[in-house]
């Protein structure tokens, strides 16, 4: 018989990892809001569309660049 078991951990950080886990979010939203635009814009011009990994190269490139915040 299985038997599945889930465990619930709750976080309690000070204000300083709250700081860093809402800058944590600001730059994933950032990275799939940017992402989304570059794939529906080459929908729109029935381009190439990207995939995961050549976004990420773009994405790499970008952030020695343009987007040093992200590190």
């Amino acid at each position: 018989m299985l038997v599945a078991r889930g465990y619930k951990t709750e976080l309690d950080p000070n204000n300083k990892q709250r700081t860093l886990l809402a800058k944590n979010a600001g730059a994933a939203r950032y990275a799939y809001n940017w992402a989304l635009s570059i794939k529906r814009e080459a929908m729109q011009k029935r381009e190439h569309i990207p995939n995961a990994i050549e976004l990420h190269r773009q994405l790499n490139e970008l952030k020695q660049t343009e987007l040093d915040w992200m590190y």
